[in-house]
């Protein structure tokens, strides 16, 4: 692991984890609800949880380059996005769907 991971990790462990601790345990435990479905890309300059602020358990988010939704090919080899898309709002109740692009 290169030094700003591992710092990046210690730091969380240190300040954030002790903080978040209550609502990492009640996610595992009663499993995620969250309000909305973010498609952004894989840009590594764009965060979705940074820019909205979001908590953990808040956002569930798709990326991926240039922030495509291709269509929904049955037969078709790229299912990802589609298939978070259907677990998402069928399967989570997302209220919200936002490309970010």
């Amino acid at each position: 692991m290169n030094d700003e991971l591992d710092a990046g990790y210690r730091q969380f462990r240190e300040t954030v984890w002790p903080a978040e601790r209550p609502r990492f345990r009640a996610l595992a435990n009663a499993g995620q609800e969250p309000h909305s479905l973010v498609i952004a890309c894989s840009d590594s300059r764009v965060d979705p949880a940074l820019i909205f602020q979001s908590r953990p358990g808040e956002l569930f988010v798709v990326r991926n380059v240039a922030n495509l939704v291709p269509p929904c090919e049955h037969g078709g080899l790229y299912h990802g996005t589609s298939a978070a898309i259907e677990f998402a709002v069928t399967g989570l109740g997302v209220r919200n769907i936002l490309v970010m692009g």
